[in-house]
């Protein structure tokens, strides 16, 4: 279990952090008491100057997890620096990253819990899903209620979007808690934590989000003046997000390639970038990027928490049929007859999409104009959908693209299931939504 005094400070500027090295772990100094029995009670108290200001609770990536929430313990680490800068406190925050979910917690996660300031959460479309996160919130609140029943206080729970959300993804009882402070920047409210956090053309912006929060952490654990006490075992308690049901409707992304094959290519084009199948395809191609495209829209989308199913256009599509789709096409494969025919086919149903157009391929920045004239006679309903990207021409281009396209698409899709058939615009009309301020 990595604990968060084991984790290194790194620096905010930094756009690819290192997995933080291990080093010998640091026992905090606590209250002697009894040994506790078999009863529900967990946690020790701690003195006050080793009581971590805020815990964190996040879901761990579903796609190897031991390396994409590096970007979770980088925020940690950003957002503990700023806070152990603005209170010279010796404990700023608890992070754990290898708690199994399901498991009983070990004593130090116990300890934070009972002994946290305050709370923060990470919400991203896995958190509202995951059971463990839900016990963890649920331990927190019972802390919570049990020290300021009668008292008027401000919540203690602290919400942090990791990533654009829609509000039909939020708890209904949690939809209170999705307003922004209006003195943070207004990228983050927008994109999220991850996003900005990634993009650096969003790096300003990152660095104030981290600052201003942790302004509000040190405030509201002032405000809030929560004392320490236990809390109960996780085998006794229920997620709240439990009898929400977000993740029923919360359906996987059905992310559509559309490509030639090397054998299908016309004599003219390079076959540098295809693959024997369409999943081989690498249209960005090159020393730093040698994963398909498919491959890697699948790894980007299952770190922001999205279920991802990859189909082909040839293929028949994979249970269920239902879903929020996304396609990623191939501007020369509208030249193709068949795939130009099934693409048409597919823009019936206004689907979003991404094209590549790698500005590094000659051939392709060359003929730009005459390809994205193709493009749009062949989809035209999809390339005027609001949230496609029709000339997408960089690899970190295609990341931001694929994030709000498909954020788009999900929340077409969820608006779509709700909203009553008598008087609804047909599935087809291009949508102009715009997520809600936060």
């Amino acid at each position: 279990m990595l604990r968060s005094d084991e984790l290194r400070v790194v620096v905010s500027g930094e756009e690819e952090p290192s997995p933080p090295k291990r080093q010998p772990a640091e026992v905090p100094q606590t209250i002697r008491q009894p040994p506790q029995g078999t009863g529900t009670a967990r946690g020790r108290q701690l003195p006050e100057e080793r009581r971590p200001f805020f815990y964190l609770s996040y879901a761990r990536s579903r796609y190897r997890p031991e390396d994409s929430d590096r970007w979770v313990a980088k925020f940690f680490n950003d957002l503990c620096h700023d806070i152990g800068q603005a209170t010279g406190t010796l404990n700023p925050g608890f992070m754990d990253r290898q708690i199994p979910v399901g498991s009983e917690w070990p004593d130090q996660l116990a300890d934070a819990l009972a002994n946290c300031r305050v709370f923060v959460a990470l919400f991203s479309p896995s958190y509202f899903t995951s059971e463990y996160c839900g016990k963890e919130w649920a331990a927190f609140l019972k802390r919570y209620h049990a020290h300021t029943a009668g008292l008027d206080r401000p919540p203690a729970i602290i919400p942090v979007w990791w990533t654009k959300m829609d509000i039909s993804e939020i708890p209904e009882p949690l939809h209170s808690m999705q307003n922004v402070p209006p003195e943070f920047p207004s990228a983050y409210a927008l994109e999220g934590i991850y996003r900005i956090m990634k993009l650096g053309r969003f790096r300003e912006q990152y660095k104030e989000t981290i600052l201003r929060l942790a302004t509000v952490i040190k405030d509201r654990a002032a405000a809030c003046d929560l004392d320490s006490a236990p809390i109960p075992r996780l085998s006794t308690l229920r997620s709240p997000f439990s009898e929400t049901s977000t993740g029923s409707r919360r359906p996987p992304i059905r992310l559509i390639l559309a490509a030639q094959t090397i054998d299908g290519l016309r004599p003219e084009r390079d076959a540098y970038y295809y693959g024997r199948t369409t999943r081989e395809w690498l249209p960005f191609r090159g020393e730093d990027h040698t994963l398909p495209i498919g491959t890697f829209a699948e790894r980007v989308l299952s770190e922001l928490g999205h279920q991802v199913l990859i189909e082909t256009i040839d293929e028949p599509p994979r249970e269920p049929i239902d879903g929020p789709r996304v396609l990623v096409v191939d501007p020369w494969a509208v030249k193709d007859k068949d795939i130009g025919e099934l693409l048409r086919q597919i823009d019936r149903d206004a689907v979003h999409l991404l094209a590549p157009f790698n500005e590094e391929d000659p051939q392709t920045s060359e003929a730009a104009d005459s390809l994205s004239e193709d493009l749009r006679e062949a989809l035209p309903i999809g390339t005027a959908l609001a949230g496609s990207a029709a000339r997408v021409t960089s690899l970190d281009a295609f990341r931001d693209a694929l994030a709000t396209a498909v954020n788009d698409a999900l929340s077409r899709y969820l608006r779509s299931t709700e909203e009553p058939s008598v008087g609804k615009p047909p599935s087809h009309a291009p949508s102009n939504y715009e997520a809600p301020k936060r």
